[in-house]
């Protein structure tokens, strides 16, 4: 028996520093730490974490390691001894049943936002990072995203009718200039554009929600990332309180 928990810690151990990037927190470092990036994504869970949802985190502290703005941190939380780090989960009311449990602080702001996973597969590396995106404004790469496009979708949100049609015109015109594999991607943000003219700034909210119907039904593999990506794209023309 003994042997067996012996196995047990050292396995739990090394898949816990298997988090490249990952920066460690406790109730020293906490407060010290937090308050001096834009913003800070946080892992609240057990002491020594394993598992898909904690290889999907690694992810994105891999992903952003060229990110100043974003911390990537973890807080592990200690049942037994001294229990350490549990006055953390205790003062953002995180039971042990939640873990793996996300928080996302923004500078300046007193109460952190929750990410939430309606489903066990939503836990993912994308999911996050578009949440910490879209709540947070930080510049993050994603699935069918493209960064020059991106920021002229910013740039259109914030911007009147007349700046919007030029905006328009250096979408169209930047396309041209991309390789064949980012046109399909190109062209989303085009239409999106055309469409936001058209129909108003009410389109991109229900657009939103025909794709976010969709994905609940079946699809193929293939659509599934088609219509994951153009939901990306179209994040980047929601105001943050749309999201």
């Amino acid at each position: 028996m003994l042997s067996s928990i012996v196995i047990f810690l050292i396995i739990g151990i090394a898949a816990a520093e298997d988090c490249k990037g990952c920066v460690s927190l406790d109730s020293y470092s906490f407060d010290k730490v937090i308050p001096k990036f834009k913003a800070a994504i946080v892992k609240f869970d057990v002491a020594f974490p394993y598992g898909e949802k904690h290889e999907q985190y690694a992810q994105i502290a891999a992903a952003t390691k060229d990110s100043h703005d974003l911390l990537v941190a973890e807080v592990r939380v200690k049942d037994y001894g001294n229990k350490d780090n549990s006055d953390l989960a205790t003062r953002y009311k995180i039971k042990s049943e939640a873990f793996p449990a996300i928080l996302l602080f923004l500078q300046g702001k007193t109460d952190p936002i929750l990410f939430v996973a309606e489903k066990e597969t939503d836990f993912t590396a994308d999911n996050i990072k578009r949440f910490v995106k879209t709540k947070s404004g930080i510049y993050l790469g994603l699935p069918g995203c493209v960064e020059q496009l991106d920021r002229l979708a910013e740039e259109f949100r914030t911007s009147g009718e007349s700046e919007r049609k030029e905006i328009l015109n250096k979408a169209k015109v930047f396309e041209e200039t991309l390789p064949e594999i980012q046109r399909a991607a190109a062209k989303v943000y085009v239409k999106t554009m055309e469409k936001i003219l058209e129909k108003g700034d009410v389109f991109v909210q229900t657009e939103q929600t025909r794709i976010e119907g969709i994905l609940k039904g079946k699809l193929s593999n293939e659509k599934k990332r088609t219509m994951e990506e153009k939901r990306n794209i179209l994040h980047s023309f929601l105001y943050r309180d749309e999201l």
